[in-house]
């Protein structure tokens, strides 16, 4: 019995094929890297995530670009590898390959696979930048809130407080460009559905926002703004003030 197929079938089962070996063959490779990590070796991992992200069939996956944020994100707060990984700037390394994984990955299939790692890489980020903040060091802040939005493009508070930098660096059409982009996140998101950290960003980036829209005279964007927030951070004493002033 002979076994006919056509030209489109074929064509399909080869690119199916394909896709699988691909798929394959990307599992196998990083699976070194992810026993790197689960191993604590993080130099090693280092050095042989660059290998990979020099390699033609290699350097487009997104994963060896995250195990190289993951591999700088631990080495960060390793006192004893402090002489050789200075804090600081170990961690801005840890940020730089989150959001260079992110241009690789920008469905967020990763992302949403390491969420835990993200939500740590992010809180770290926000503690910093908060330091800044309070020292009025916008600039130095900016780099944090623009990390964050750059792996997560769709954390509002982050685009938010990034708007507040620029503002303070008298940066306005910089900063209206980005509140623009949070207003468009803030639209497109359940707000109810945010996880404690970020509903936190959330309310200091919006209050902030308000209260510039506020001293501008801008009411009515400042109520928009509000209601915006409102299923998420009603309950909130500083918001619900807030809230009553702008109505």
């Amino acid at each position: 019995m002979k076994i006919k197929f056509s030209l489109g079938a074929a064509a399909a089962c080869v690119v199916l094929f394909a896709n699988l070996t691909v798929y394959a063959q990307s599992d196998k490779d990083f699976e070194d890297l992810r026993t790197l990590y689960i191993d604590e070796k993080y130099e090693k991992l280092i050095s042989k995530g660059e290998r990979y992200m020099g390699k033609s069939d290699t350097r487009k996956d997104p994963a060896p670009y995250l195990y190289m944020s993951k591999a700088y994100f631990e080495l960060s707060s390793m006192e004893d590898m402090a002489e050789d990984y200075p804090p600081e700037k170990t961690f801005a390394n840890a940020l730089k390959w989150a959001t260079k994984y992110r241009k690789k990955d920008p469905e967020g299939v990763l992302f949403r696979e390491n969420d835990m790692f993200f939500e740590e890489l992010k809180k770290t980020a926000l503690l910093d930048a908060a330091g800044f903040m309070s020292d009025q060091k916008y600039s130095r802040a900016k780099r944090y809130y623009d990390a964050i939005t750059k792996f997560d493009p769709d954390d509002a508070g982050a685009w938010l407080l990034l708007g507040y930098c620029q503002m303070q660096m008298r940066s306005m059409t910089e900063a209206g460009m980005t509140y623009k982009k949070a207003g468009e996140v803030l639209h497109s998101t359940d707000v109810t559905r945010l996880n404690a950290q970020d509903k936190k960003t959330l309310r200091e980036g919006g209050i902030n926002y308000a209260e510039y829209l506020v001293a501008e005279g801008k009411r009515d964007s400042a109520r928009t703004t509000m209601d915006l927030l409102a299923p998420a951070l009603e309950g909130d004493s500083q918001f619900d003030m807030l809230y009553r002033k702008v109505k």
